[in-house]
Order: structure tokens, then C-alpha cells, then sequence
């Protein structure tokens, strides 16, 4: 590993990273320009806010996202990591900003945000390998919880409902909720994402806290939203968990949701497969199956038969009794 990789902490290398013993490599995407190119736009631009959300919640702090600027991606097959510089204020004048999204899955909200911090001139901590290798974060699995009964909301000990205010005041909600489906469908757009509505949030605190709060770290937050872009609107429900390692001093966020869209999506693949599996077992039945053994079999005996004609005597023999046929 070079000394530029190290001293760049895997943010601002441009030329991307080689690949390594373990065979992964860094590869740069710039966000600013006229036509900046690069996969799942909405995503990463999510990662970044993340990361600016995690700093402020730690650090009590109130920084604002202002625009990404580049990030490194690792590229491997399965989940990845995410090394995103980009711009954040508190007031003016705005100043670049590193955050570490490190990826568990793929196909859901599974993550851990574990660098969110302004970028300095001073050279930053050794490239850690527990950075570039999300294989080897805390992969304890943890469930998220089942939806509790409408009844249980009413308990002020256990959950705290959040009100208008409070939900327009704390925009890391809407970042949740937004998170859950786009980590989900990836290439869903700000005009989709426009058109949600959250209806209710209830926070159930994790840590011993009576009564639960918004700020603590460790909380299950559960979202009732209408997604207007189907058309007639219909009540679905997400959930995020955020909890604090406070070893690896990584915030890790687990979440799914529930929707008639999602619904209606899962019946349709698993339609799709049913009838892929029967055209598949109609396409191998016994007739077919012996009438290609029966073509096989004809096509070796040609080959066969050219083979045994290209030795000389078996070709000259081949000739003489053909001309003997002929005579006849």
C-alpha cells in the first residue's frame, strides 16, 4: 500500500487505488461539473448527508449539507465502501467535509457510518483495514423488531410520538424514511422521493431512557408515510434502527418498509420465476430430450466416418469400391 493511500485516509486519492492483496481496489467518481457521471446518484448523495447527520448527533453540532464534491468507491462484488468529500456549513462560509459509509448489504438499509468529520490540513489517521474491509465490521445480526399493535403507541414510557413541529425541525425522519427505499431501489429520483408524506414517527429508546428522547443514539424509529407518486395514496410503514458502537465509534442504521408497491413487486418476481420454471420443464421433456440425443448421435457418426477417410488406405479403399459400384 502506498504512502499517498495512507496519508490520504482512502478520501481525495483522484487517481483511484491499486489493487491490493486483497484484491479490491478504490476507484474516484467526481460529483461537480456540468455533466458529473457515476451509478446511483441519489444514493450517494444520502451516504453524504448520513455522515453530516452522524456528526452533528455526536457531536452536537447543527451542520448543514451543501453539495458533494467527489468520492471512492470500492469496487468488489457485493456490498461497498464509500469515501465521500464533500461540502457542509454552519453559517458561511461552507468547507469540505470526509464521511465513511461502509455498506453490510446490499438490496437494504444495512450500514455503518463510521468517519464523519471536517477535512483538515493536518494528515489524518493510518488507512485502517477495518475501513476498507467491511467483511470484518461487527456482523452481529439483530433482527429489526415486528411492528408493534396500534394500542402499544399509547405507552409514553416506552415510545414518543412525534409531533409536526418536531418532525419539520428534524430532517434526519424524511432522511431515514428515504434511505429505506432507495437502498432498496436504488435508482429512485428526487421526484419520486418529492412525493412522500410522512403521516406518524413514533422513537422507542434502546438505551435505558424514561422517557425516550430524539437524540439518544441507540433508537428504533418507526415511520407511517403515503407515497402519492402510485396514484391514490396508501398508508405504508418503515422502521430504522440506529445504534453506537462505542469501540469502533460507528453508527450503524438497519431498516426496511412495508408498501402495496413493494408488495405488488414481490408477487410479480416470484410470478416471473414460476414461469420461467415452467417453460423451462416444458422445453426438457423425454421427446425432446431423445430427439436431441438422436441428432447427437447421427452428427458423431459423420464425423466419425470423415475421420476414418482422411487416413490414406481407408480413403483409397473407400474409392476402389465405389468405382467397382459404378462398373456394375
Amino acid at each position: 500500500m502506498s504512502c499517498l493511500t495512507e496519508e490520504s485516509d482512502g478520501f481525495d486519492y483522484p487517481g483511484g487505488i491499486e489493487v491490493t492483496y486483497s484484491l479490491h481496489r478504490l476507484m474516484h467518481f467526481n460529483c461537480e461539473g456540468k455533466n458529473p457521471r457515476y451509478a446511483y446518484p441519489q444514493l450517494v448523495k444520502l451516504y453524504a448527508k448520513l455522515g453530516v447527520h452522524r456528526y452533528n448527533l455526536l457531536e452536537g453540532k447543527n451542520l448543514k449539507f451543501c453539495k458533494l464534491k467527489s468520492f471512492n468507491m470500492r469496487i468488489n462484488c457485493g456490498a461497498s465502501s464509500y469515501y465521500i468529500t464533500l461540502d457542509a456549513r454552519c453559517g458561511f462560509p461552507k468547507f469540505p467535509f470526509q464521511v465513511l459509509v461502509n455498506e453490510r448489504m446490499i438490496g437494504c438499509l444495512d450500514l455503518a457510518v463510521s468517519i464523519a468529520r471536517p477535512r483538515t490540513h493536518v494528515i489524518p489517521k493510518p488507512y485502517l483495514r477495518r475501513h476498507c474491509e467491511p467483511a470484518r465490521l461487527d456482523t452481529e445480526f439483530n433482527p429489526l423488531p415486528d411492528w408493534p399493535p396500534e394500542i402499544a403507541f399509547s405507552d409514553a414510557k416506552r415510545f414518543y410520538m412525534v409531533n409536526k413541529y418536531e418532525l419539520q425541525n428534524n430532517g434526519w425522519i424524511s432522511l431515514y424514511l428515504e434511505l429505506a427505499l432507495v437502498s432498496h431501489v436504488r435508482d429512485l429520483t428526487d421526484h419520486y422521493l418529492a412525493q412522500l408524506e410522512i403521516v406518524q414517527v413514533a422513537v422507542e429508546t434502546v438505551d435505558d431512557v424514561k422517557p425516550p428522547t430524539l437524540d439518544s443514539k441507540n433508537v428504533v424509529i418507526y415511520i407511517v408515510y403515503r407515497d402519492f407518486a402510485a396514484g391514490e395514496p396508501c398508508d405504508s410503514k418503515a422502521i430504522v434502527r440506529r445504534s453506537f458502537n462505542e469501540v469502533t465509534e460507528g453508527l450503524k442504521f438497519v431498516g426496511d418498509y412495508w408498501s402495496e408497491e413493494k408488495k405488488a413487486l414481490s408477487t410479480t418476481e416470484t410470478a416471473s420465476v414460476v414461469k420461467v420454471t415452467e417453460k423451462r420443464s416444458m422445453h426438457l421433456s423425454g421427446g425432446e430430450k431423445t430427439e436431441k440425443r438422436c441428432k447427437k448421435k447421427k452428427r458423431l457418426g459423420v464425423h466419425h466416418r470423415l475421420w476414418r477417410l482422411s487416413d490414406p488406405r481407408c480413403h483409397q479403399a473407400y474409392k476402389s469400391r465405389a468405382s467397382a459400384r459404378r462398373r456394375q
